[in-house]
């Protein structure tokens, strides 16, 4: 089974949805950024998944449609800090 790439989380576009958020852990031996506090997340602990979608651009030579990212967060308080701060900058966009 393959695993989604894991790419430096940024959202500073309108496009991403948030699909789930839910806590996780995993079997593998891999330790990734918290992408709100930047304490080391080792994803054989409990840690929350934030799962991000968006439509990607017509491409001819691409058939996938949707773009996906998974972000790794060392807690509830953190995911929701970062969510709270994608989400104003997202309106803050919005209202240009």
């Amino acid at each position: 089974m393959s695993k989604t790439c894991r790419p430096t989380p940024s959202v500073s576009d309108s496009e991403w949805t948030v699909r789930q958020v839910v806590p996780r852990c995993d079997w593998d031996a891999v330790v990734e950024t918290c992408p709100a506090c930047g304490d080391a997340v080792d994803l054989r602990d409990p840690y929350v998944q934030v799962e991000l979608d968006r439509e990607r651009t017509p491409d001819r030579s691409v058939k996938l449609t949707h773009e996906r990212r998974l972000l790794s967060f060392c807690g509830e308080a953190c995911a929701a800090q970062w969510l709270d701060g994608s989400t104003a900058r997202s309106d803050e966009t919005a209202d240009r």
